[in-house]
């Protein structure tokens, strides 16, 4: 479905990314994970074509094309001036808002997207509220329904929940895996929660250097990462115990 093909990135002298190749499987979740600053949220932003890199390619599957493509953005990136709806309605309506502005049968078809939505993410309530007067997981949810509001082919989630509580992570880290087994998008997660990454994700891709140093399950991650990738992972989650060979008596 989505294939990075040799990805190159810098910002002036500090090269970023340095050939970055992966393809991922329709319907996957997938967890991209790696040091702060190593370049994750502009390989996200590579793919959504919000960012352009300097070389390499990124190649839809015939018939996607980035108009599929989802992107929570870190920290979520909301619009302050617009309500929770309009907030929603945005990729929808290519920024044309207040919605009410649009064409009767346009609006209707936007209302009813957003607002199944709304219900899905718990804020059928809050939708006309503006941003500043929720909370950071009800942000963090509004981010999360914008994404999604489309239904996109593939859904890029940039450390959804950076800054919260345990409670409102875990409550978002669940609404993530629900509306995925739901929804089926092509999922990418990036997160420094790696506890409550890692256990969610099909298969994990470690950004390393500027490169995939890791490409594979929770438990190829404890049996055959690189030392220093199972090192980052440990100080931050227990890696599952490597099964032992039965002890054979004579």
């Amino acid at each position: 479905m989505l294939r990075v093909n040799d990805i190159y990135r810098s910002f002036g002298d500090r090269p970023v990314l340095q050939g970055v190749s992966f393809a991922l499987k329709p319907a996957s979740i997938n967890g991209l994970i790696g040091p702060s600053g190593g370049g994750k949220s502009v390989l996200l932003k590579i793919i959504a074509q919000t960012c352009k890199c300097e070389y390499g390619s990124v190649v839809f599957d015939k018939g996607l094309s980035v108009a599929d493509v989802g992107l929570m953005f870190q920290e979520g990136a909301l619009f302050d001036s617009m309500s929770v709806y309009d907030n929603i309605a945005f990729p929808l309506v290519g920024g044309k808002v207040p919605t009410n502005s649009l064409p009767k049968e346009i609006r209707e078809s936007v209302c009813d997207k957003v607002s199944e939505i709304l219900a899905r993410v718990g804020l059928s309530r809050a939708a006309y509220k503006m941003p500043g007067q929720l909370s950071g997981g009800m942000r963090r949810r509004v981010s999360l329904a914008r994404a999604l509001v489309g239904r996109p082919k593939i859904l890029l989630l940039d450390d959804p929940t950076s800054g919260l509580d345990p409670v409102a992570s875990s409550v978002i880290m669940n609404l993530i895996v629900e509306l995925h087994k739901e929804y089926q998008p092509t999922t990418v997660m990036v997160s420094h929660d790696l506890r409550r990454l890692l256990p969610s994700v099909d298969r994990i891709l470690g950004l390393f250097d500027g490169a995939i140093a890791f490409d594979g399950s929770l438990a190829d991650l404890a049996g055959s990462a690189p030392a220093f990738v199972r090192s980052f992972v440990s100080c931050r989650f227990e890696l599952p115990a490597l099964p032992t060979e039965p002890t054979v008596t004579v």
